[in-house]
């Protein structure tokens, strides 16, 4: 037995490490993957701020998904007060998240394209379609939102502002501009990927449980009812053998228990009946099976952006302002918002329209520790395609650091 080390890991947002156990063959016996993202503290100086500073802070996390942050930061906030959007305002809310998703999914692909697409022509033709699609989605969240990343327009209670009919065509107009190089890019990416006659067909094989609340937006009440009770958190010290822990820089979320997967796959399995069929030779519980999920729910997301945006009724209010001194201190309000890279979960609790505790449970949070576990079985240099088949955005889940008064780690409590 020898151990293998990948640090950092590559083609993903953040800083990440692999630590691999391998036998004599270079066959991964245990995977073990961590962020070594330093800690920022978002969570604990949102404590005590106004409840309005907690979207604004939150969506910070990242530049490439703040707008599943702004969404579950409101969301958790609203659910905490009572607080019930006006209609229109939660349409426009998760127009924005279509735009993210019709983004970000192009996004990844760009990563993996030294990983599958050899022919030089052909990986120039796609990163075009990609970085055309990439301008779309923006554009639809700079309308939607009012900036393409760190978007204003999101408020407890509904959306800052309506949009014109004009804007509306727009919107319109730019989703008919996305759906032809959408059509030959998600064709030319299924059609790549389930061609492959290289990755093992068993890549990235696991059997933690799939975790989904809904196929396009988020389901809170779902994840309630489903999942937050039988939520756990550990510490890094408690869950990698040795002294691994020691360097990571997220908690470990668990269901029942055991660690879980979010994202494309696992929405597609609960609410689109993928399967096998979708996979060609590969199996569909391993790593490219959630590559050929990921092609597949961007014409989905494209889908649900249309006919949100003729839902949208434009002269209609979008925001319930909240009272500014809302909250008892006890109600714990969860957001769950489906997204790119899984369930991207906020919870808070206010007191008197100030934030007495935010904790997150961000979508590559949970995935961080499946992902060691899907290295297994197969050889190590396999294991960086099972990284970023889940796409890690790591900075966003890296929110966690436990230390005494002498700056030591300790062993068994969270801040």
């Amino acid at each position: 037995m020898s151990q293998v080390v990948v640090s950092p890991t590559t083609r993903h947002e953040g800083h990440s490490k692999l630590v691999l156990e391998v036998d004599d063959s270079g066959i991964v016996t245990q995977g073990n993957y961590l962020s070594i993202t330093p800690v920022r503290g978002f969570e604990k100086f949102i404590t005590g701020k106004p409840m309005e500073f907690a979207p604004v802070a939150s969506s910070r996390f990242c530049g490439i998904c703040p707008i599943t942050h702004s969404t579950a930061s409101v969301e958790c906030i609203e659910r905490a007060l009572g607080i019930i959007p006006p209609k229109d305002g939660l349409v426009i809310r998760q127009l924005a998240n279509m735009g993210n998703k019709l983004h970000s999914h192009p996004l990844h692909q760009l990563l993996i394209l030294p990983d599958f697409v050899k022919d030089p022509n052909a990986s120039l033709a796609a990163t075009v379609r990609i970085q055309k699609m990439r301008k779309i989605g923006q554009g639809i969240v700079d309308i939607t939102g009012g900036e393409a990343i760190h978007a204003p327009n999101f408020r407890i209670g509904g959306m800052q502002k309506n949009m014109s009919e004009a804007a509306k065509r727009k919107i319109i107009e730019m989703l008919n501009q996305y759906e032809p190089i959408m059509k030959e890019h998600v064709d030319f990416m299924v059609n790549t990927l389930k061609g492959n006659t290289e990755v093992p067909k068993k890549l990235g094989v696991h059997d933690r449980e799939l975790m989904a609340t809904d196929l396009n937006y988020g389901n809170s009440d779902l994840f309630e009812t489903e999942y937050f009770y039988r939520f756990s958190e550990i510490t890094p010290k408690s869950y990698y053998p040795g002294d691994i822990g020691m360097e990571a820089c997220t908690s470990v979320p668990m269901i029942g228990g055991r660690t879980v997967e979010g994202g494309p796959r696992a929405r597609m399995m609960r609410f689109k009946s993928f399967g096998a069929k979708d996979c060609g030779d590969f199996d569909p519980r391993g790593a490219m099976a959630i590559n050929i999920a990921r092609a597949m729910e961007i014409p989905i997301a494209l889908a649900r952006a249309r006919e949100l945006i003729q839902q949208l009724d434009t002269t209609k209010e979008t925001l319930k302002k909240p009272p500014e001194s809302g909250g008892d201190g006890k109600t714990l309000g969860v957001g769950a918002n489906e997204a790119p890279r899984g369930v991207n979960v906020h919870t808070a609790k206010v007191k008197d329209g100030k934030i007495t505790y935010y904790n997150c449970l961000v979508a590559t949070t949970w995935n961080i520790p499946t992902i060691g576990k899907a290295t297994e079985g197969q050889h190590y240099k396999w294991a960086e395609y099972v990284v970023r088949a889940y796409d890690p955005c790591v900075s966003c889940a890296t929110h966690m650091i436990v230390v005494d008064e002498e700056g030591k780690l300790v062993d068994e409590a969270m801040i």
